[in-house]
């Protein structure tokens, strides 16, 4: 309206017959100013009002109302001098819908590429900058620490995290010993920096003892798995790294992982019987990308799937593309009102996926689509907005929020998959290899440099020499290090680099 932004918001996006709903009209304007507005329900005119709106975001009009008492979708529409100005959508539910269950699965991705080199110092702290400075200010610290204080917020919330391995590591290196940068400056153990990555790491412990969160496991490094085990053969780099992720997992965050995180979602049938093998029951992949190219007794991503190997089996989640992209890539809000009501559509089109019922999960990088947005404090505030709707949908008992390893206990997954393509969450591996033009040289030196690995193993077994470069090529396998718009061939090297030396220097001793 002239540049000027209003909208129409309610408590929440679904009701009862009868239910008593709150309306809001909220306002984000750069002068102060009236207008003459009136909301239309589907009956009509439910209320008229001169409103004052002031200057900066504020909820400048509040109305209650009875919903209808018959089920249905129903609009209300905010207008002003006949032209409308904004239209939210709301579901009425009966007696045989609220029975139905419904359950909402949000699997939060955060992970972080080693930033250290082989000296040991560091070259990049992501892992640690993401925790303590002020990226979404005034609403938290880092995009780590906000994550976990909304959990600590909402204890009725409850989601699943995978917390990389790699990124676990990290953190325990900070609080334990501290971190000294590739320049020569240190970050203490005992600085303030280090004292909030502890108290973010202990708010995630806390979550994951009280159940109110699942801690997924992964490979150590975020190596796209499939494409190792498909296109480089190297199935026992994978095996002995995803085994070393879960007991980084175990050790740091002092559970049990039943689950485990595919990183890029690379996945290959191959990874069923590695999985179960360590004890792994279940993992997410992609609706479009993987589940509409299976093979089995396939229906829709609102259930999971068993899939099994020759040996094992696993039980496979399909993240809903659509709901999980849009978190991803449209995040980008004019200001905290538009936050607030792009979380209500959110939210509606929740209740809508999974009105008949069903498990819905959504699932993506924790970090990344607030960090990535043009005003991540504002995406942080959408956020906590969207919580609140989803425990809004709980005390309605309409839907619950749940952990991946709660759905397991109560699930029974039917249906069995036969066949699942290898791919990733992007229907391919271009990303990785093929945009950029040197990625495939890279691949070939990769090969190479594991085939050196595997021949020296042939000639003197393996010992402690060979144990340090496969170490050296987990890091250069690191798939964050290969991703086009963060490549980052001089880091490869280093560590490609450093498993040649290693074995160089055990060849000159013997």
């Amino acid at each position: 309206m002239n540049n000027e932004e209003l909208y129409i918001v309610l408590d929440s996006p679904v009701y009862t017959t009868g239910d008593i709903a709150e309306v809001y009209v909220v306002s984000n304007s750069t002068s102060e100013r009236r207008v003459e507005a009136e909301i239309r329900d589907y009956k009509g005119v439910l209320s008229k009002a001169a409103l004052s709106i002031p200057r900066g975001t504020s909820i400048v009009y509040t109305l209650e109302f009875q919903t209808p008492r018959i089920p249905g979708r129903y609009d209300l529409t905010l207008l002003s001098e006949s032209s409308v100005l904004d239209r939210v959508k709301y579901i009425v539910i009966g007696d045989r819908e609220d029975s139905v269950d419904r359950y909402i699965a949000f699997t939060w991705h955060h992970h972080q590429a080693p930033g250290y080199l082989p000296s040991g110092r560091y070259r990049y702290t992501w892992a640690f900058k993401h925790v303590f400075e002020d990226e979404v200010s005034p609403y938290g610290r880092g995009v780590y620490q906000y994550h976990s204080s909304i959990l600590e917020k909402y204890p009725d919330y409850k989601c699943t995290y995978n917390l990389s391995p790699s990124l676990l590591a990290q953190w325990s290196q900070l609080i334990d010993e501290g971190v000294v940068l590739e320049n020569g400056s240190i970050i203490a153990f005992s600085s303030s920096e280090a004292k909030l990555v502890k108290d973010t790491l202990e708010s995630y412990r806390r979550s994951a003892v009280r159940g109110q969160v699942d801690v997924l496991t992964s490979i150590y490094a975020h190596t796209i798995a499939g494409y190792l085990v498909d296109y480089i053969e190297a199935m026992d780099i994978v095996e002995e790294e995803v085994e070393y992720g879960l007991e980084t997992t175990r050790s740091v965050m002092g559970v049990e992982p039943r689950g485990v995180w595919t990183p890029e979602m690379a996945f290959s049938m191959k990874l069923v019987d590695l999985y179960s093998d360590l004890g792994l029951e279940y993992t997410v992949l992609d609706e479009k990308c993987h589940l509409s190219k299976s093979s089995g007794d396939k229906a829709t991503h609102l259930e999971p799937y068993v899939v099994r190997g020759s040996s094992g089996e696993l039980v496979v989640f399909f993240r809903d593309t659509e709901l999980s992209n849009i978190l991803s890539f449209k995040n980008n809000f004019k200001s905290t009102a538009n936050a607030w009501r792009s979380a209500y559509e959110y939210a509606y089109l929740i209740v809508e996926k999974i009105r008949h019922g069903g498990v819905l999960t959504i699932a993506l990088d924790g970090e990344n689509w607030i960090i990535f947005s043009k005003n991540p404090p504002i995406t942080a505030h959408y956020y906590e907005k969207l919580v609140e709707y989803l425990i809004k949908l709980q005390g309605k008992n309409y839907a619950k929020t749940t952990t991946l390893r709660g759905l397991i206990e109560k699930y029974n997954p039917r249906r069995v998959l036969t066949h699942i393509p290898t791919t990733t969450w992007l229907c391919g591996f271009t990303k990785w290899c093929g945009e950029v033009d040197k990625q495939a040289l890279y691949w070939d030196k990769a090969r190479r440099v594991y085939s050196e690995i595997k021949s020296y193993e042939e000639k003197y077994g393996k010992n402690k020499y060979s144990k340090r470069a496969r170490w050296a090529l987990w890091h250069a396998l690191d798939s964050d290090y290969w991703w086009a718009e963060f490549w980052d061939p001089d880091y490869i090297d280093v560590w490609l680099n450093e498993a040649i030396k290693v074995l160089e220097e055990s060849k000159a001793g013997a």
